[in-house]
């Protein structure tokens, strides 16, 4: 049970940074504005992300310094959720917002609530030194609270979260930093207030590292969970390209770790695992080293679909456009990369004609057919796509009001505050998510 979930922690971390990176950058490419004023108590709300999600678009966008939102672009006609996130407030949203194309769906407007927060530095436990980069989360104790968010050190050590913070009690978590042990600490915290020096000073976190292969020596891309048999300790690595890997937080003083390796890959899967292994807090125990047998499984014979998706009036490479196949022999799909090339290799499982279908963000969809023979590859299917007219989008607008004197989140410029909002919605969500399926009793 353990184990399973260090993956699934393990996966939520690649998962919450992968997806806000996309999600900057669909900003960048999509254009998209908001129409509308941002207000607080005191005046407008700048740097407020206000966003629209449907199953006919989406968009969003950040409010300017009078704090003005336009969305003009992105929304087909249809029923969408509008929602906004402002640094020092709790997120609200209103659903069933009708957009029609042409038109203008006015008075979507919604009120935020101060948020509490909760902060502190993070030390080096032995030299007193501040600790940059570290993840700290407060989630809702038992109980008590509700929502949560994150933050990460800066170079001073000390750490600020403020948003999605309602009153209640939390626990405020330092998770596997670097080198060191997990700490945790519950906290109450009350809307609009501050709750201030929730200070960690981190004890240092012994070293396992090693080399995973498989018979032969081959370097296996594997990922590999330690454990003690006393305590709460526990770290997770995963491996380089030639196999070697460091797990170099979670471990503490203890002379019975198991440690395992676990592989994963197309042409199968296997594990393994040692024990009893030695840790002292502050050193590294080296060559734990492991062989992993790999049970074959034999792909499913498929046709492959290779093209290139790309801008018709500029002839430009359309990045993440979604490509699917569909035919009686199956469905497969994939993403465009950074050129515009897509490839789908899995998933046609027999020979005939597909419809294949390209779609990507302020773009018409574009359909083709191609015939597709098992084990051989039909390449050359592009999709030169042309862009939806402004004509074909509806608008929404209105107004946010806050409550006065929210707690500052970011003290940066407003470009940084944007790009670090984004990335904390998405680990917040995604963090509570994963908490909340941690206390669901094993049924195994």
């Amino acid at each position: 049970m353990f184990r399973r979930w260090l993956i699934v922690d393990a996966l939520m971390f690649a998962i919450v940074f992968s997806f806000a990176a996309q999600i900057c950058m669909f900003s960048v490419a999509s254009k998209q504005n908001f129409v509308g004023v941002v207000y607080g108590a005191n005046g407008p709300i700048v740097g407020a992300a206000v966003s629209a999600d449907g199953e006919n678009g989406s968009g969003f966008a950040i409010t300017d310094s009078a704090g003005h939102y336009n969305m003009s672009e992105g929304l087909k006609t249809g029923t969408y959720n509008v929602s906004v996130l402002a640094s020092g407030y709790l997120t609200n949203e209103t659903s069933g917002v009708n957009v029609i194309a042409g038109q203008t769906t006015s008075g979507i407007n919604l009120d935020l609530q101060l948020s509490g927060g909760v902060s502190g530095i993070v030390t080096d436990a032995d030299s007193g030194n501040p600790l940059s980069g570290i993840f700290v989360a407060a989630s809702p104790s038992a109980g008590g609270g509700a929502f949560g968010w994150y933050a990460i050190t800066g170079s001073d050590g000390k750490y600020l979260i403020a948003t999605d913070l309602p009153t209640g009690s939390y626990n405020v978590t330092v998770s596997y930093p670097e080198k060191h042990l997990q700490l945790s600490y519950t906290e109450s915290i009350t809307a609009g207030f501050e709750t201030k020096n929730v200070n960690f000073a981190l004890a240092r976190s012994g070293i396992i590292s090693g080399r995973i292969t498989a018979p032969g020596g081959t370097p296996l891309n594997a990922t590999v969970v330690a454990s003690s048999s006393i305590g709460d300790y526990s770290g997770y690595a995963g491996t380089n390209a030639t196999g070697y890997y460091s797990i170099v937080s979670g471990l503490g003083t203890d002379s019975d770790y198991t440690v395992t390796a676990y592989y994963s890959g197309n042409d199968g899967h296997g594990s393994n695992q040692t024990s009893p292994i030695s840790v002292t807090a502050g050193q590294e125990t080296s060559d734990v080293d492991m062989e992993v047998t790999i049970t074959v499984t034999p792909p499913i014979p498929s046709g492959t679909i290779t093209g290139r998706v790309t801008d018709v009036s500029n002839g430009n490479p359309i990045v993440d456009a979604t490509v699917t196949a569909t035919g009686l022999g199956g469905y497969g799909s994939n993403q465009t990369d950074s050129n515009g090339n897509y490839i789908i290799s899995s998933g046609l499982y027999l020979t005939g004609l597909y419809s294949v279908t390209a779609t990507a963000s302020g773009y018409q969809d574009q359909n083709t057919t191609a015939f597709v023979t098992v084990s051989q590859t039909t390449s050359g299917v592009n999709f030169p796509m042309t862009k939806i007219p402004p004509e074909q989008y509806g608008t929404i607008t209105g107004t946010v009001t806050g409550a006065p004197n929210a707690i500052p989140e970011f003290q940066y410029p407003i470009a940084v505050t944007l790009s670090l909002t984004l990335v904390a919605a998405v680990a917040g969500k995604l963090f509570l998510r994963t908490k909340r399926l941690k206390n669901v009793p094993n049924t195994e």
